[in-house]
């Protein structure tokens, strides 16, 4: 596809790993906190990729999101596998006309999310949700301007993916936007040899896991009624993803 990310690799620097974390745990029963760097004495959980990539990712987002001008109601974004809750409270303190909920498979993390989000009137109780169960439940369709997934196809099974895809169509209204962010191989490859050997052992800790190509991705956006609109190469060798709901 034009512009997608082999044409759009490039476009910003920054430093080059095999996998940036935005406080996103593996997608499976049970998750573990074994790939968080840093705890807090409090509840508070930081991981320090997700204060790296944040801004990054924010400034991209306000591209993307509704303005204050556009929504003449509270705009409501989704965001799957919370984690920590560092990107959410990020998000909304710089969006306060969105209204932001929180979700993770398991309660595991909700107190640290609470805690990053104190004080954030537009930020939801976090609740559980199993982003491969669509549609979801408690989720109205249509109810949705944005749904947003950080770091969570390559650390769960392809039905996650699946369910990430065929749950938004669902759940957005026209003209809502997915946006996925994390590492992919690009038509069947890999954009360095760390990528590749960061898939290969998230393969052998789970044979269900590993890289999503961007055309895997391109696919299940057709099949479910939602077009491509970019895909932006970020930092660390990651991309954002856009989809809009038709």
């Amino acid at each position: 596809t034009t512009g997608g990310p082999a044409t759009a690799a490039g476009r910003r620097g920054g430093c080059h790993r095999a996998s940036d974390a935005c406080g996103a745990l593996p997608y499976s029963t049970p998750r573990t906190m074994d790939n968080l760097l840093g705890e807090s004495a409090s509840a508070r959980i930081t991981a320090p990729s997700a204060e790296r990539n944040k801004q990054f990712i924010l400034d991209e987002l306000l591209k993307v999101l509704p303005d204050a001008e556009a929504v003449k109601r509270d705009g409501r974004v989704l965001e799957i596998a919370s984690g920590t809750g560092q990107h959410i409270s990020h998000f909304a303190a710089a969006t306060p006309w969105l209204a932001w909920t929180p979700t993770e498979l398991t309660s595991e993390t909700f107190d640290s999310v609470r805690a990053w989000c104190t004080g954030l009137d537009n930020v939801a109780e976090p609740r559980e949700l199993d982003g491969s169960a669509a549609p979801w439940a408690g989720i109205d369709d249509g109810s949705l301007d944005a749904v947003y997934a950080c770091n969570v196809c390559h650390i769960s099974p392809y039905a996650v993916t699946q369910g990430l895809f065929s749950g938004s169509a669902a759940a957005l209204a026209e003209g809502g936007v997915l946006c996925v962010y994390g590492p992919f191989s690009v038509r069947g490859e890999f954009t360095t040899e760390s990528n590749r050997a960061f898939d290969s052992s998230l393969r052998e800790r789970d044979p269900e896991w590993g890289y999503r190509d961007v055309e895997d991705l391109e696919g299940l956006a057709e099949a479910n009624g939602l077009a491509f609109r970019e895909a932006i190469s970020m930092p660390a060798n990651n991309f954002l993803m856009l989809f809009c709901k038709k």
